[in-house]
Parts: structure tokens; sequence; C-alpha cells
């Protein structure tokens, strides 16, 4: 059953948004981080920027690996917070899990289907096809994702499943775990391709050993439009225990927001920090995409959040029917968006 945020809650944190303002003494932000990656673009910017330092807030990322972990880590307390795919988040709160969104963070799934040369040969796509001819034409392959269930394979399946077609029957779909391991096994031609995000899409094409088949970046995919890929969470005693944290927080994050578009130069040379061992061809490569698909305001509209349920029904036969305001607590970003982005 459906658990609704109280008006209790939810006007305390209206509360907070309007009463804190003011700098105050330095506060640590615990996040439940995977590693660095690109959909936290808004959150690097405003490391970096020192955004967050100018709001009092000391961050303290802490590697807890990916999905479920930080879902249980803000869940039970030892986080205040994290980005993670909306999807598992929501699947969570039905079953229970003391878990609310506070903010959009990246509108997009960065996540792209690369074929080998041989592969492309033998299926005839050409990436410029439209989506549906591209996925027709990928029956017969041997696709490697992290493993079943995670965002790389529902997505690959979601893309057959949306078009009336079993991805069991169609392609083989091999999970091998890490990355690296997949893209060595890509490398030895042991499967014809891989759902991977950068650096190794941009790796396997700068090696020359084949080219991104269909990339969600792009946009073409008609599911995936104005479908929100990842939300910042937290967990309702946070809410009502550290709200002028909460405020703060999205305060730096609409300030990156608003530097991304104002200066996109000086936020790209930011970026990079995160990703020192990148080449910069492969960089430069990937960077732009990101940056286009970050999230412009830290608002969770209702539209964007059916979007979501939409797609998540074609890729589930489990019902999701948690309510956007049982949810989504949006006042913090209602008004960080309003002082900062108007």
């Amino acid at each position: 059953m459906t658990t609704f945020i109280t008006p209790a809650l939810r006007g305390l944190a209206v509360a907070a948004a309007v009463a804190f303002g003011g700098l105050a003494q330095a506060e640590t932000l615990t996040i439940a981080s995977p590693g660095v990656a690109l959909h936290f673009y808004p959150f690097y910017v405003a490391e970096k920027a020192g955004l967050f330092a100018e709001e009092g807030i000391e961050l303290d990322w802490v590697d807890v690996g990916s999905g479920s972990k930080q879902i249980a880590a803000v869940a039970g307390g030892s986080a205040e917070m994290a980005v993670v795919g909306m999807q598992a988040a929501i699947s969570a709160r039905q079953n229970g899990a003391d878990l609310v969104s506070i903010a959009a963070l990246f509108n997009a799934y960065p996540i792209q289907l690369v074929l080998s040369n041989a592969a492309l040969e033998k299926s005839g796509i050409d990436p410029a096809m439209p989506i549906d001819e591209k996925v027709a034409k990928l029956k017969g392959l041997n696709i490697a994702v992290t493993g079943i269930g995670s965002t790389t394979d529902v997505l690959l399946r979601s893309w057959f499943k949306a078009r009336g077609m079993d991805p069991d029957t169609e392609i083989t779909i091999q999970p091998l775990g890490n990355p690296g391991a997949m893209y060595a096994a890509f490398e030895q031609g042991q499967v014809d391709g891989f759902m991977l995000g950068a650096p190794f899409t941009q790796k396997a094409e700068l090696e020359g050993l084949g080219k991104t088949a269909i990339d969600p970046l792009d946009g073409g995919i008609p599911e995936l439009e104005d479908v929100p890929y990842t939300a910042i969470i937290t967990n309702e005693r946070t809410v009502a225990a550290k709200p002028e944290l909460l405020q703060k927080s999205l305060n730096a994050l609409a300030r990156a927001m608003k530097l991304t578009k104002e200066d996109p130069e000086k936020v790209q040379g930011l970026i990079k920090e995160y990703f020192p061992d990148t080449p910069d061809a492969a960089y430069q490569a990937f960077e732009p995409k990101f940056r286009a698909n970050a999230a412009t305001t830290p608002v969770l509209t209702q539209a964007e959040y059916d979007n979501l349920l939409k797609w998540i029904a074609i890729t589930s036969s489990d019902k999701l029917d948690v309510a956007y305001d049982a949810f989504v607590v949006p006042t913090f970003a209602d008004k960080a968006a309003g002082d900062i982005l108007k």
C-alpha cells in the first residue's frame, strides 16, 4: 500500500525552504555513491566550483556500490543523500523503504549499445537508421550487460518490449558483471556488442573496434522522451531533521545548473578533473552529450514522473503505483529554482 508524505512533513519542508537562506557553520553532507559517474554532472560542477562550500556544506562521498546499496544506505540513515535511477528508488518506496526524491539531476539514460564492426556488417545496422529498424536488425546478436535486472539489461530489453518483441527470443543477453570484463570480451570477439556508458563507448570507437548503434543521449527513442533517469533521494527523517542542509544543497545545485548554462567552457574544465586518466579525445566526445542532458532545473514535475511510470510499465510486469505526492518532496527544489534560476 502506498504511504503518502504527511501534510505536516510537507509543511515543515515548505517552512524550512522559506526560512533558511543565510550562511551557517560548515555541515557535512554524506552522499552514498557508486563511484565516479557523469550522471552526477551538476553535483560535480557544484563541488569543483566551490558552490557547496559557499553554502556552508562539506561533501563526504562514500562509495557503497551502485543501486540497491545506495538505496539501503539512505533508507538506513548512514547517508543523507544519494543519486540513483528513479525506477529502483520508486520500487523500494513501494516496498516500504523510507525514501523520497527532492530533485531531478539527469534527464536521459547515459547507456549506449556498441556493436563490433563485424556485427554491424552482419546485421546490416547503420547507426543513422530509425530506432525501430535498428532494433529489428539486432536479431541473433549476443549482447553483454552488467547483470540481469541491471539498468543496462532493463534498457536493452525495453527497446524490444516497446516494439512488441521478446528480447529473450530475439537476442542473447550475456551478463558479464564488471565493465572491464565486458570490454575484454568485446575486444576478443566473444560478444557482438555491449551496453555501457562513457568512456567505454568512446574507447571502442577510438580503437576502431566498433560503433555506437543506439544512444539514448541522442534522442530518437519515443518511449524515452521526457523520461528522467536519476534523482536525488533522501529519507523523510532527514527532511524533518535537516531541512536547512537539504535546502542549501539544492541551492548549490541550482547555482551549478545556472553556471553550466552561462559558462559551459569553464564547466567542461571542472568536470575533466574527475576523469584525469581519460584521453582528451574521448572526453571531448562524451562530455558535451552529458552536459546537454544534465538537468537544467532541480524541479521534478508531475508530467516527468508520469512519463517515467509509463516507461517502467513497459520494462516490468510488476506494477508500480507510488503516487507523485507519495515520493516527491518538491519544496526545496521549487525554492532553489525560484530564487536562483528565475
